[in-house]
């Protein structure tokens, strides 16, 4: 029991570093890579969270092997979604002005 109790503080620990470098990247002018550091914290304090609290070290094979697979499928998900998002043209609408339309494309 102690040893367990050790180990939920030190991942505890973990998780607030973590949380304060989320913190401090925000301060930080990285441009794109700002997104790209959060989001590698975010899955670090994430896979802590699952491995440690939600006892995925010591899982049977097959609960490890379903996590996997759903891990797979929402990747998958995501991906798709994104590719349909970004190969897709804006088309202007008949009724518009092109001046009417520009303001908007400009964020794209």
């Amino acid at each position: 029991m102690h040893e367990e109790i050790k180990r939920a503080l030190l991942t505890w620990l973990a998780l607030l570093t973590l949380l304060a470098l989320t913190l401090g990247s925000a301060y930080l002018h990285l441009g794109a890579w700002n997104s790209i550091v959060n989001l590698v914290i975010a899955l670090i304090k994430a896979v802590l969270v699952a491995i440690v609290f939600m006892r995925l070290g010591a899982a049977p094979a097959s609960i490890r092997l379903c996590v996997g697979v759903a891990l797979f499928a929402l990747t998958l998900l995501f991906v798709l979604s994104g590719s349909d998002y970004a190969t897709r043209v804006i088309h202007r609408a008949p009724w518009q002005m092109p001046q009417q339309l520009q303001p908007a494309m400009e964020g794209h």
